[in-house]
């Protein structure tokens, strides 16, 4: 019995240690209106939050928390460990970024936004730009006709069914104008895969406004930092680190 409960010490031990050897932390913050919003922390050096898409969680940035940086993986409200509410919307969403960095006391951080995430960014940065450094907007979008005709008819469809508020952000405009883009003072970089759900005239155009960087990464698709892990790990990298 006493080597059975030593071996079970042992085993949580060795959890305990893994955990602290990957570096990866975790935690809530509680919002101004009494909802909690989950995020994940690894590594060191300037802040860089992460806001993934429409239906996912922080763990959709898995390839991406070995990044050189102090990396924060959001989840945002009605999505993975976060708290959920009837009200749903980027302004709303953006709030709770702000909430998060100022308990965090992160005064300024780079943002990394994917799909509806980089919806997120713009709206956070529009409303809070003093808050940005850079600016990452991987795949997002102003309104539902920047997306090809299938993708757009998947996302009408999704929301007809399921009809939540996270299905209900699927259809909805933005809030951000070329008008509020073209106000950016931050680097930005827009990226796309060739073959992106969005349409890359869609993507240029909201570069071209942000006064910004556009990569097109070739042979890759909507989830390109998932499946080209290393060529997006490289160009995040390289335009986060070169001077502004």
């Amino acid at each position: 019995m006493k080597r059975l409960i030593a071996l079970l010490i042992l085993g949580v031990s060795l959890m305990a240690t893994q955990v602290k050897a990957d570096g990866l932390r975790s935690g809530y913050i509680k919002t101004h209106d009494g909802e909690k919003i989950h995020y994940v922390r690894k590594g060191s050096g300037t802040p860089l939050i992460l806001l993934h898409g429409n239906g996912q969680s922080a763990r959709y940035f898995k390839p991406q928390m070995d990044l050189p940086f102090d990396t924060i993986a959001i989840d945002s409200r009605n999505h993975g460990k976060s708290s959920s509410s009837q009200q749903l919307n980027f302004e709303l969403m953006a709030q709770d970024v702000l909430e998060v960095m100022d308990q965090l006391k992160i005064q300024k951080a780079d943002i990394l936004g994917f799909s509806d995430g980089a919806n997120l960014a713009m709206v956070f940065a529009k409303n809070h730009p003093e808050r940005v450094n850079k600016l990452i907007l991987n795949s997002g979008n102003l309104s539902l006709s920047d997306l090809h005709f299938f993708p757009k008819l998947t996302s009408i469809l999704q929301n007809i069914f399921f009809n939540t508020p996270v299905s209900e952000l699927l259809v909805k405009d933005v809030g951000v104008t070329t008008s509020d883009l073209k106000k950016f003072k931050m680097p930005v970089l827009v990226i796309a895969g060739q073959y992106d759900l969005i349409k890359l005239s869609s993507s240029r155009k909201i570069a071209k406004a942000c006064h910004g960087q556009f990569i097109e990464i070739p042979d890759a698709f909507h989830k390109v930092s998932h499946s080209r892990p290393k060529t997006f790990n490289a160009v995040v990298t390289k335009f986060l680190q070169a001077s502004s």
